[in-house]
């Protein structure tokens, strides 16, 4: 995937993946056909067009409220300030995380962890009794979620290990085991009430979307990442190597996440040594941070109305699971 294009949302959904259980049935699928009527994941989704903050932004349910308008036509208004703690990511070398400002408008991997659960449940007690027989449910065993790369391989480990392959995550989640379930009925059941009020996921306004896409253009074409890039470029070229470019991301050319050999590690290896050494990483990603500063100080009203909207569901979950301790 294109870093560029699936910043934070690969960083939220692999966190929530990791950690929250899901349906054997595929409670995202559910969920994701639910986004597809909706608006066929148009540029309205937050992020999935943009900064494609996968289904952490997106999902089946819009806030009540529309967000109000950035300046009114004709009426000047001074920018806001972006807070001094929004300038800057948190790069955490051996978790292998990059955590953007934006996260702060998100749930917790624990918090979508509880929604899951109880969605999950939920949707099973529905499937059963619209198919008349109990289901099987399955209890989650915990995967093991690779580093982030939204600027490329940069975990050493991985690196010797697997190259740019991706390294495998393993676990399983929890859910109910019933693939004679038409969809239909998964469907229905994910429309239900009971189910909608623990679902978390709001649609983003059209105006967040292309806001966060232009603060990720803004970002790659900045003083910053282009200093990052040359120096990160200029230490490639003492081990005869130079950066893929194009949309291959911040990979090495020859690159390949299907290569798995002795060459495509001694690439990767070489290619994480040298971000390291320019300590590439926390400069791009403070560099995405700053860029996307100043959305998060306009649209600040909009991201916090979803986020009191995501922590009413997830309350609602927390009833939900206190009122059922049979779940495994």
């Amino acid at each position: 995937m294109n870093p560029h294009d699936d910043d934070f949302a690969r960083v939220l959904r692999a966190r929530a993946d990791a950690e929250a259980p899901a349906m054997s049935v595929d409670l995202a699928t559910v969920v994701r056909a639910g986004r597809r009527r909706r608006l066929v994941r148009g540029g309205a989704v937050l992020a999935m067009t943009a900064i494609a903050v996968t289904g952490a932004w997106s999902g089946v349910q819009a806030l009540d409220a529309a967000p109000q308008d950035l300046q009114p036509a004709g009426t000047p208004s001074p920018a806001p300030t972006p807070a001094e703690a929004d300038l800057h990511a948190q790069v955490d070398p051996v978790a292998g995380t990059i955590t953007f400002p934006l996260a702060r408008y998100d749930l917790t991997a624990e918090e979508w962890s509880t929604t899951f659960l109880a969605r999950s449940w939920e949707m099973k007690r529905c499937a059963e009794a619209e198919v008349g027989k109990p289901l099987r449910w399955e209890t989650a065993v915990p995967g093991d979620p690779h580093s982030d790369r939204t600027f490329g391989v940069w975990d050493l480990a991985e690196a010797e290990e697997y190259g740019y392959a991706v390294p495998p995550q393993g676990g399983r989640s929890a859910g109910a085991v019933a693939p004679d379930v038409p969809s239909a009925v998964w469907d229905g059941c994910n429309a239900s009430p009971a189910v909608q009020a623990m679902s978390p996921e709001v649609d983003g306004s059209y105006e967040l979307a292309a806001a966060l896409r232009d603060a990720s253009d803004a970002a790659a074409a900045s003083e910053a990442s282009r200093a990052a890039v040359a120096d990160w470029t200029a230490c490639l070229a003492e081990h005869d190597l130079e950066p893929a470019g194009g949309d291959s991301g911040y990979a090495v050319a020859g690159a390949s996440t299907s290569r798995w050999d002795r060459d495509s590690v001694a690439m990767a290896v070489a290619d994480v040594r040298c971000k390291t050494a320019v300590d590439f990483v926390p400069r791009m990603a403070d560099a995405r941070a700053a860029a996307q500063a100043p959305v998060l100080a306009v649209f600040r009203d909009e991201l916090e109305a979803r986020l009191a909207h995501q922590r009413a569901a997830v309350a609602a979950a927390e009833v939900y699971l206190a009122e059922h301790p049979e779940i495994p």
